[in-house]
């Protein structure tokens, strides 16, 4: 596969994975019912949504424009032709394994409801939002300089 097309398959892969969060935190944040979870309600849910849209702006320009630069260093140092699973580094499958952790922990932990909507509905659409951003960037950023 080319670099483009690998460029073009992390591009989706963040891409999708960011609606998918984006959708799993409307229910908590209260903008898609779902009876099995306590929700937010009125002005709550606008508070929310704007701190999770503040959230995935700061992180999708700083930390994730970082990482689709790492990607794409990734992506250039296996060569023009390489198969498609080296899109992702040893270090990014174990960071991707913990954030699943993680968030399975912040949705399944027997805590507080209320306080659960709050991060849950501000944490998944924020992270999905900063998916989207990094995927985008992911096609046209440069790639980061090799280490010495």
């Amino acid at each position: 596969m080319s670099q483009h097309g690998r460029r073009m398959l992390v591009c989706i892969l963040w891409m999708a994975v960011g609606l998918m969060l984006i959708w799993r935190g409307l229910p908590y944040a209260g903008f898609r019912a779902d009876p099995a979870i306590t929700a937010l309600h009125g002005n709550q849910r606008w508070i929310a949504l704007l701190a999770g849209l503040v959230l995935g702006l700061g992180k999708g320009f700083t930390m994730l424009r970082k990482g689709a630069r790492r990607a794409a260093a990734q992506i250039v140092s296996q060569g023009e032709q390489a198969p498609f699973w080296t899109i992702l580094s040893p270090f990014m499958i174990l960071l991707i394994a913990i954030m699943i952790g993680a968030g399975l922990a912040l949705r399944l932990a027997p805590y507080d409801p209320g306080v659960k909507a709050w991060i849950v509905g501000i944490l998944y659409p924020g992270i999905g939002v900063a998916l989207i951003i990094g995927g985008w960037l992911a096609l046209s950023v440069d790639p980061l300089p090799a280490r010495r």
